[in-house]
């Protein structure tokens, strides 16, 4: 599912919808979905008060119609015009959200293309990608937008006639969304992995060698996709460039620079093999915040780090051979030298090293068997 929300009305959010349905639409199966949350709070009418008749249309907990044409100009209609298999629209008052989505899932196909518009069903649903619309210059945001901004995996900015990225530039491709951003990712897979006993990187997890995971959830979003090691025959399964160490045994800040000297783009995001979930919005903000920054490292509540999961500019690249020159060898050393961000993180649901085989033991019964994942899909009975 793409979900598309909005900070504000008139962002082109429908419009941006069917260009993307007219693009699938001959070759996919696209399933359109338009989701409006009543609100019976009281709070003044996001819609100006104006009547719409939406909230007064029906009765009970939610109501589910199937597009088959009306109006020129509804938003379903549009939908539906521009090539949609289906066009489905839920009204659902807020308390009963996820049980009138549970009603929508019945009739989904996982394998559609599916382009939602709502910015409350974020709450409830974690889709393939999540975009928020925003007029260029405005700082207004909706409070239903409020609540589910921080999650979006891109903002795109409305500036009247168009938007600051091309439909094109959004890509759905073996039942998944990408877009590229202008940045390289790099795996680090040169450890020496002593504290597992054996090589992490190409541990099973699901059937599945845990750097291929990663990689997996990498592709197609970024401009660049490598992986550090000193061992390239090991990772020729994976079909990524692999880059060398420039001195071998010096460890995961000569990973660093050497990933940063062989990269194209200024913005990189470094992560380790031993580290199977990412949480894309995470790394999309912590891309989105560099700004003048040299890096961006997530610190926890209790003020610990990642800096095997950050995000590094090439102006670290001369700091870097200083501190491996003049025998320093931790990445922290860095810090001192250069414009840092600390980003706040709470990867608790989420993250997770896997350093022993205790660590991959704890990881295999919470992840593997459904407890703690983040990906929820759209089966015929939704538990959340």
């Amino acid at each position: 599912m793409l979900m598309l929300g909005s900070a504000s009305r008139n962002v082109g959010k429908t419009e941006f919808a069917c260009r993307l349905i007219r693009r699938y639409q001959r070759q996919e199966q696209v399933i359109g979905l338009k989701i409006t949350t009543i609100d019976n709070s009281g709070r003044p009418c996001p819609r100006g008060n104006k009547g719409c008749g939406v909230c007064t249309s029906f009765n009970g907990k939610y109501q589910l119609t199937e597009e088959t044409g009306g109006p020129a100009g509804k938003d379903t209609v549009r939908m539906l015009e521009a090539g949609a298999h289906r066009v489905y629209w839920l009204k659902v008052r807020e308390p009963y959200l996820r049980e009138g989505i549970q009603s929508l899932s019945r009739y989904l196909n996982s394998t559609s293309c599916i382009i939602c518009e709502s910015n409350s069903c974020r709450k409830v649903l974690n889709p393939g990608m999540f975009l928020v619309m925003q007029k260029e210059g405005s700082s207004i945001i909706k409070r239903t937008c409020r609540d589910v901004i921080h999650e979006a995996d891109k903002r795109l900015s409305f500036h009247g006639t168009g938007w600051d990225m091309r439909v094109d530039q959004f890509i759905f491709s073996d039942g998944k969304w990408t877009f590229p951003e202008p940045a390289t990712a790099t795996v680090l897979a040169g450890g020496q992995s002593r504290r597992m006993g054996m090589d992490k990187s190409l541990l099973f997890l699901s059937g599945t060698p845990m750097i291929e995971v990663i990689v997996n959830q990498l592709k197609g979003n970024f401009q660049q996709l490598q992986i550090s090691s000193n061992n390239p025959e090991k990772y020729d399964f994976l079909d990524q460039p692999i880059v060398p160490d420039l001195k071998i045994g010096v460890g995961p800040l000569m990973g660093i620079l050497s990933s940063l000297e062989r990269s194209k783009t200024d913005l990189n995001f470094i992560t380790s093999c031993d580290a199977p979930n990412i949480d894309l919005p995470y790394v999309r903000e912590m891309l989105r915040v560099a700004g003048q920054y040299d890096a961006v490292i997530p610190m926890s509540d209790d003020g610990r780090y990642e800096p095997l999961f950050a995000v590094y500019r090439k102006s670290v690249i001369g700091h870097c051979h200083d501190l491996i020159n003049d025998g320093h060898r931790k990445i922290s050393d860095l810090f001192e030298r250069v414009r840092i961000k600390f980003l706040p993180f709470d990867g608790s649901g989420w993250y997770e090293n896997l350093n022993t085989a205790k660590d991959l033991k704890q990881y295999r019964n919470r992840f593997l068997s459904g407890q703690g994942t983040r990906h929820l899909e759209l089966p015929d009975t939704m538990t959340g």
